[in-house]
């Protein structure tokens, strides 16, 4: 792989302004159980690599999977003549240039590559087995793992050389159940969208070890029992009250409202024909109250393990830690070497493809919460009336990252600081820097945690990211639920 992105920098006109190559070998393998027995197993391995170049400053990309002479001469003939076809007279800046050479590899215990498959089946039919204890009203039960490795090897005309290794792996449990009038469901650890079939639960930088960690089989009895307890409880009230939200919840709300948003591409405008805009203004940084004084987020690819962690991104940039939001006050954004340049900053190392055929765009890595100094315990007992919210089931949101909804699989009422009845079709509504206004306890450091979340989509033609996000359960006042 070292030699063919070296071959083909050799192989680049004299008129290439700058040029970069990745070589990318991606192994998935997905093991998927359901009530019946093993839904999918499947194994996929793909090698190719992506050429981008700068000619007359203006981009041209190529991507193939024909890593012999002729393939090499054409990708190259492909990227250069797309570029020179948009005349001259362009510019890219791309800000200081990257120079690295390194290696680098995430940590790992247990490589879930050499796990047998049959181990693999066992824990998920153990649990779904436990999950089916539940009774007769379940009526879809969905285990899967999946494993992810992607060997890398960036290169480019400044004279970066680095190779990569990384390894993911992550498991989860959805969980049906019906009565003919009603259907409920509950995920763990946490919800993804239902199309997507397994890539559910959490995910982590790591081996086997981290599946072994979730506890699937243990909590799969308690996650079935909830499914079909939902189909008889009451539904969520449709009132203005104090929110309470897991960590687990947190993540996707913070996703959406901060993740999102403080892309710097984005807040460009060159996603404003597909996916919308953004609050999060260049002339607001450092003045935009985003939350209350109690709140600070920053995104962080070095989290060892985090899922969106890595040594270097798909530009040859260091993984950083970049600060988004400080004592509720909107700071800056996650960019690549292009938008960072456009914005007059150094590149946060925020460049990522799906893959060696994808261009790099700004991805989001760790969007994380710093902890506060309460706990969801001292939340609830000082909560009068609320509702508890946790696992994320559904969400829209206006296209300025504003205006949102969310909906969670489950809930519970909060009467005189205690966790009261069950509650089904929880929802809740609100206008970013309004809803974050009103957080005014956070958990504490004992409760943060890192959620992975393989499903992350976004450009044309599209693309998955996996990211992360750290992290406590948040209070909230005056919320919109039930509506």
């Amino acid at each position: 792989m070292r030699d063919t992105a070296e071959i083909v920098l050799g192989l680049l006109p004299a008129d290439v302004q700058y040029a970069d190559v990745r070589v990318v070998r991606r192994t998935h393998e997905q093991v998927l159980v359901e009530v019946d027995g093993p839904g999918e197993v499947g194994y996929d391995d793909s090698l190719g690599l992506g050429l981008r170049v700068v000619v007359g400053g203006h981009w041209g990309f190529a991507a193939t999977y024909r890593l012999d002479p002729q393939g090499l001469d054409a990708v190259v003939r492909q990227a250069v003549g797309q570029a020179r076809a948009a005349g001259g007279g362009g510019k890219v800046s791309l800000g200081q240039p990257v120079t690295t050479r390194d290696t680098w590899s995430s940590p790992m215990e247990v490589d879930p590559f050499t796990v047998a498959l049959s181990t693999k089946l066992d824990l998920l039919a153990a649990t779904v087995k436990e999950a089916s204890t539940a009774g007769p009203l379940v009526q879809q039960i969905e285990a899967s793992l999946d494993f992810y490795r992607d060997e890398k090897v960036f290169a480019n005309t400044e004279g970066a050389l680095i190779e990569q290794t990384l390894t993911e792996s992550g498991g989860g449990l959805m969980v049906n159940a019906g009565n003919g009038d009603d259907l409920q469901r509950r995920s763990f650890p946490q919800g993804v969208p239902r199309q997507i079939r397994g890539q559910r639960g959490d995910f982590a930088t790591a081996g086997f070890e981290h599946v072994l960690s979730l506890g699937l089989d243990q909590e799969a009895a308690r996650i079935g029992s909830e499914a079909v307890a939902l189909l008889s409880a009451p539904q969520c009230p449709d009132e203005i009250t104090t929110l309470v939200a897991s960590g687990n919840q947190l993540a996707m709300v913070l996703h959406e409202c901060a993740g999102h948003p403080m892309e710097a591409d984005r807040a460009l405008g060159t996603e404003v024909s597909l996916a919308g805009g953004t609050y999060a203004t260049p002339e607001r940084r450092g003045t935009f109250r985003w939350g209350s004084p109690i709140v600070s987020a920053y995104a962080d690819a070095t989290i060892p393990g985090a899922l969106g962690s890595f040594g270097y991104d798909d530009e040859g940039v260091r993984a950083q830690r970049t600060q988004l939001v400080k004592d509720g006050i909107f700071l800056g954004y996650m960019s690549g070497r292009e938008s960072a340049a456009a914005l007059g900053a150094e590149s946060t190392g925020a460049a990522r493809a799906d893959g060696w055929q994808r261009l790099p765009l700004v991805r989001m890595t760790n969007i994380c919460l710093e902890p506060g100094d309460s706990s969801l315990a001292e939340m609830i007992a000082d909560t009068k009336h609320g509702v508890l919210v946790d696992t994320n089931r559904g969400f829209s949101i206006d296209d300025q990252r504003m205006s949102f909804r969310f909906a969670t699989e489950v809930g519970w009422e909060i009467r005189d600081g205690k966790v009261g009845r069950l509650l089904k079709n929880c929802s809740y509504e609100g206008v970013t820097p309004q809803f974050w206004a009103g957080l005014d306890a956070l958990g504490g450091p004992d409760e943060w945690k890192v959620h992975g979340v393989p499903s992350c989509n976004k450009g044309e033609p599209l693309q998955v990211a996996h990211v992360g996000h750290g992290t406590v359960p948040g209070r909230f006042r005056n919320v919109q639920v039930g509506r």
